[in-house]
């Protein structure tokens, strides 16, 4: 689990990829029968990881709302237990929990460094329809955007440091070349620019986790609650499951 840094603007250290501690047929139905069908057997028949909603809270809720299991996961981009259970899980949990509607998954970002804040913020630049696809983009590629941060040096950071916290967080989004890694994936410059500097995205990221680290005391990341109670110990997908099969 990647245990929580005091978020300096700019900057503390030099970045690296924390590893954190702490029927039989497949037809199609008609559709006289999914007409007929009843409420239950419709939210089972749906593909609820298209259906995508932000939450008071801020987070990003993948799934049926009203899901017996709900899952809240409080991650970050940088983290590489984080990018563990996104990769361990992909083959089970979206395809066989979330889809089906059995179980919702909520990420909430939460920021261990500056970096974070420049990852999130590209996350969230298109809407909750493209969060979770940005979030695989980051994840799944996640050596490959951060490694030009690596190599920044303090020439590149110095003249960033007057900036106000927005700004710094753009130019060093810049400096890093994560607008690089957002053009090909369809994201323009100009959309790319107008998201990084968004002074109250910022505040409103600061400020939602500082209320869920005072309620929930997070220590780390990944942190997982289940049905709104924190889930101590559990950083993988095999400690999960077993914790959501017994719930469902």
């Amino acid at each position: 689990m990647a245990k929580i840094l005091k978020i300096s603007l700019l900057f503390a250290a030099p970045l690296a990829i924390i590893a954190c501690d702490s029927g039989t047929s497949t037809a199609a139905p008609t559709a006289q029968a999914t007409a007929s069908a009843g409420p239950a057997t419709q939210a089972a028949q749906k593909d609820w990881t298209s259906t995508v909603v932000v939450t008071p809270e801020g987070g990003f809720r993948m799934g049926n709302p009203d899901a017996k299991v709900k899952i809240v996961e409080f991650a970050s981009f940088t983290c590489s237990h984080c990018r563990d259970f996104h990769k361990e899980s992909t083959a089970s949990f979206k395809p066989n929990y979330v889809k089906t509607g059995k179980v919702s998954l909520e990420y909430r970002p939460f920021m261990l460094n500056v970096y974070d804040f420049a990852a999130t913020k590209l996350a969230m630049c298109e809407g909750p329809d493209r969060f979770f696809t940005w979030a695989d983009q980051l994840f799944s590629n996640q050596e490959a955007w951060i490694t030009p941060f690596t190599k920044l040096t303090e020439a590149d950071i110095e003249p960033l440091k007057s900036l106000p916290p927005e700004q710094q967080v753009a130019g060093l989004a810049v400096a890093g070349g994560l607008h690089d890694f957002a053009r090909p994936r369809g994201l323009p410059r100009a959309k790319f620019d107008a998201c990084l500097s968004d002074g109250k995205t910022m505040q409103r990221l600061t400020a939602q986790q500082q209320a869920a680290n005072d309620q929930y005391q997070i220590q780390g990341t990944p942190t997982f609650l289940l049905n709104g109670k924190k889930v101590d110990g559990v950083t993988t997908w095999a400690a999960l499951q077993p914790k959501i099969d017994a719930a469902l």
